[in-house]
């Protein structure tokens, strides 16, 4: 036998050691029978190849087997990278995870209430999800676990006496400061929430630009209008006094007419198609769609809940509403009255009240972020009022643009000298023509943007 055969025949046998070797940073271990065995039976495709590979080739070029057999080894021990789709469980800086944990507090049957110090937002703030019954968890699965129990508060109209009402506030405090202390240290030694929690501005809602806060605004608004038969009454509703519903309809845009526009459209598609069926015999005309003023088609129970974020739960078939900040939910029937004439649960709907007092829509504290307990609150802004205000906001830079176009239209009416009197001297001929240059002149600087001049270093 040749020496280039048996070169051969050790490389192939390297090459296949190879492939059925794990790879390891240590000394591998010369590998058994039954491994050999094990990796051939395992990859029958890829001896085949080698084999052909070696008929093919002629005995005397080893560089191709070489060539071969690598490529070989390569594709068979390509390591396969799978990317994860688990989501992180220490996160203080999302705000969608959190959400995703204040919302686990939702069902009355697991929480109930408690003291704004240790409400179910402080627990989400620092890492906690409701588990069972006035029970928290991690979610990050480090083991802590702590229910939370404090006893009833009672009053003296109850038939407890002075001294026993004090005695039961004293112990409600106490156990408050506990719980405050648990918010961190129930985690163990090893969690990361135990040294890093949500900050104040986790419960921001996302409303500084005004065109993204009328475009949730009207988003909201077509949601609830698609369920209008079910809404309550407009007597029924109830707003804040600094909430005036019929100034707010005279500065809505444009875009709120849209929806029953396309609706109207429809509507009076159908009753075209319906009249023409009708009177296809005596050729009767439909009678035309009367045309009121949009502004008095806006429905004020739909525009007062979507501006306090109130909006439809799926399609609205269930007649449900949901706030998606602090997860309250209601159901509208109970502010209707029966179709048999039966009274309605409650007798108004408050669209400030209903939502849980540490929501953003009508928390200034919790909209504005800043956490701090002395700070004056008459110059912040709830949900709602961020949002009344960039609808002022945008009606102030429509009467503005409308301002500048009529004011570039009259300049642009105004009469060109090639259009005065032929009658007149060549001196006014003059002055007219120094005038009109000048009105181009200003026309041209209001729609230039001004930069400032950038000064050469020297």
């Amino acid at each position: 036998m040749s020496y280039a055969v048996e070169s051969k025949k050790r490389k192939f046998h390297r090459v296949l050691e190879s492939i059925s070797k794990p790879s390891s940073s240590g000394t591998t271990p010369k590998p058994s029978t039954s491994t050999s065995a094990t990796a051939k039976d395992r990859l029958p495709a890829n001896l085949s190849s080698i084999k052909k590979v070696r008929l093919n080739n002629d005995s005397s070029d080893p560089a191709s087997v070489r060539i071969s057999s690598s490529s070989i080894s390569r594709s068979t021990t390509r390591p396969t990278s799978i990317p994860s789709t688990k989501r992180p469980t220490f996160a203080p800086w999302d705000r969608d995870i959190f959400l995703e944990r204040l919302e686990t507090f939702r069902r009355v049957d697991r929480w109930s209430t408690t003291p704004t110090p240790i409400n179910e937002v402080q627990w989400a703030k620092c890492g906690w999800v409701c588990k069972e019954s006035m029970r928290v968890g991690c979610v990050s699965g480090c083991g802590g676990s702590v229910v939370v129990k404090l006893p009833d508060e009672i009053d003296e109209l109850d038939g407890y006496d002075a001294e026993k009402v004090q005695e039961r506030k004293e112990v409600r405090e106490r156990l408050v400061e506990e719980y405050i202390k648990l918010l961190k240290d129930g985690h163990k030694e090893n969690c990361p929430w135990r040294n890093k929690s949500c900050d104040a501005t986790i419960q921001h809602l996302p409303l500084n630009n005004p065109d993204i806060a009328l475009s949730g605004l009207h988003a909201r608004y077509v949601n609830l209008i698609k369920m209008k038969e079910k809404l309550p009454a407009v007597e029924n509703i109830q707003s804040p006094d600094a909430l005036n519903l019929d100034d707010l309809i005279q500065i809505l845009p444009e875009d709120w007419f849209r929806a029953s526009d396309s609706s109207q459209e429809i509507e009076s598609g159908q009753n075209k198609v319906d009249s023409n069926e009708e009177g296809a015999s005596d050729n009767r005309q439909p009678a035309p769609v009367q045309h009121t003023d949009r502004r008095d088609s806006i429905s004020k129970q739909a525009l007062a809940l979507s501006l306090f974020g109130w909006d439809a739960v799926g399609d609205g078939s269930a007649g449900l509403i949901s706030c998606k900040a602090c997860f309250r939910r209601l159901g509208l029937w109970m502010y209707k009255p029966k179709d048999n004439g039966d009274i309605t649960v409650y007798n108004s709907l408050d669209v400030s009240h209903e939502h849980m007092e540490y929501c953003p829509w009508i928390d200034r504290i919790a909209q504005s972020g800043t956490g701090k307990p002395n700070e004056r609150t008459d110059s912040l802004r709830s949900g709602w009022e961020v949002v009344y205000d960039a609808v002022k906001v945008k009606n102030r830079r429509h009467l503005r643009s409308a301002a500048s176009m009529d004011a570039l239209r009259s300049e642009a009416n105004t009469p060109t000298p090639d259009n005065l009197d032929d009658g007149g001297d060549e001196e006014t001929k003059k002055k007219a023509d120094r005038e009109w240059w000048a009105r181009i002149r200003r026309i041209r600087q209001s729609l230039t943007a001004k930069s400032p001049r950038k000064t050469a270093n020297k």
